[in-house]
């Protein structure tokens, strides 16, 4: 099974759905950034993980396109080649990245249905992971009563694990599990977020 991170609901509002019977369908969770975060780990010289990580560099990919700049419908970036050289010139501390998805959830949908995000990679030891960063574990409500939440993959140190965290991310609102039997009382359809972390962007 994928990696899944699951955000639940604002659980503070007494509004109906309305109409009644069936499945209720919001719009599905909007991209608003995609991030390539380079950072630093302890002074020591130990590879950084979630705790030590220091965001250094950030490449943010435009998202005025769904799926990138050219046109096969995936966002790339070559994480690892940039990571690789700059582990090669920067000896002093170790260095490592991970991936940042900021998805937006809007208004009339944060009290009544969860936020499901699964990723592309196998839930297996030593495989790359995800979380939802920040405090509160429910994301940041922004004026108006919609929220923003921002995924972010686990850190990894060389390019070979920076391709791990290729493939196609995807989110979406329910109120029951996605590979539930159960038929939902809210759901929206599903956000593909395509990323391959090995090419550039109008690469031949």
């Amino acid at each position: 099974m994928p990696r899944r991170v699951l955000i639940p609901r604002l659980a503070d509002s007494a509004a109906a759905l309305p109409g009644a019977g069936g499945t209720h369908m919001f719009e599905p969770p909007q991209l608003a950034a995609l991030r390539i975060v380079f950072g630093v780990g302890a002074v020591g010289g130990e590879p950084p993980d979630v705790e030590s990580f220091r965001p250094t560099y950030t490449v943010s990919m435009p998202i005025f396109s769904m799926g990138g700049l050219d046109p096969d419908g995936v966002y790339e970036f070559d994480a690892g080649l940039l990571l690789d050289g700059i582990r090669r010139r920067s000896l002093r501390r170790a260095w490592g990245v991970r991936l940042e998805i900021e998805l937006t959830q809007a208004a009339d949908s944060v009290t009544h249905a969860d936020l499901y995000v699964d990723a592309p990679f196998a839930d297996e030891p030593g495989a790359p992971s995800i979380a939802l960063l920040g405090r509160g574990g429910r994301g940041i409500t922004l004026p108006g009563g919609a929220r923003t939440l921002v995924i972010g993959s686990s850190i990894v140190q060389d390019s070979k694990r920076a391709a791990l965290l290729s493939g196609v991310y995807t989110a979406q609102l329910r109120d029951v599990e996605p590979d539930s039997d159960a038929r939902p009382g809210v759901a929206s359809l599903v956000r593909n977020v395509h990323v391959d972390l090995t090419r550039f962007e109008f690469e031949g």
